[in-house]
């Protein structure tokens, strides 16, 4: 098992931790990359992250899972995390499907593609011109390597304790729609849904909760509805 904590600065935070919800399959993959450059930022000697700059951490954990935590305070999400992770000579180094290593001009290029014009373009064929131009800049890969990006299962969940919403939820009487501790599921509108939490959730037991080698947690207050023919 490989777990690396990383102590965030206050840039890469408020990219990880973007002020707007997450809601987009592209948004998710611009996170795992400035993410990542993170990671590969903290094999330069001279990086430093000074005490006052220091806000939140994100912690690498490779086991039976791969996955990347975020953790602000009572705000925490995860998704996948789809690179072999190497650390040589206490540097990291990754690698992706087709052994493609995983750098800092790659992590920029697929960044600039996804906020292109072309791949918000109602036609695919547009979209062909930026991939060949970065194919021939960066790599041959470059397309195999956006490809599995795009396809990827992300698997975001994420746990708030959000006060605001919930005591708007009371006036209304709606309380258990919008629980005070709860995990959001997916992040689109059509697939999102929440599961309520009775406390407040610590970072450790947000981890095992998705750790598939610790034991499932339980929804104990859910009752199996038999169905009669």
């Amino acid at each position: 098992m490989k777990n690396y904590t990383i102590n965030l600065s206050k840039v890469i935070y408020d990219k990880v931790f973007p002020k707007y919800r997450i809601k987009t399959k592209a948004h998710v993959i611009e996170i795992l990359m400035e993410a990542t450059r993170f990671i590969l930022l903290q094999n330069d000697p001279d990086f430093i992250i000074k005490d006052d700059d220091r806000i939140g951490k994100m912690i690498l954990y490779v086991d039976k899972m791969s996955r990347i935590f975020f953790f602000a305070d009572k705000k925490y999400y995860s998704i996948v995390f789809p690179f072999h992770l190497l650390k040589e000579e206490n540097k990291f180094k990754l690698i992706f499907k087709n052994d493609i290593e995983v750098t800092s001009q790659l992590i920029s290029k697929v960044i600039s593609i996804i906020h292109c014009d072309e791949f918000k373009e109602q036609c695919g064929l547009n979209f062909i011109t930026p991939i060949c131009d970065f194919d021939d800049e960066c790599d041959e890969n470059f397309w195999v390597f956006l490809r599995e990006l795009l396809l990827m299962e992300d698997g975001y969940i994420r746990y708030d304790f959000d006060k605001e919403n919930y005591d708007k939820a009371i006036k209304k009487g709606k309380e258990h729609q919008h629980p005070l501790n709860h995990y959001d599921i997916f992040y689109s509108s059509d697939a999102t849904f929440k599961i309520g939490l009775t406390d407040v959730l610590g970072n450790d037991t947000f981890i095992n909760l998705l750790d598939v080698n610790s034991d499932c947690e339980y929804l104990t207050n859910f009752k199996s509805k038999h169905i009669h023919h």
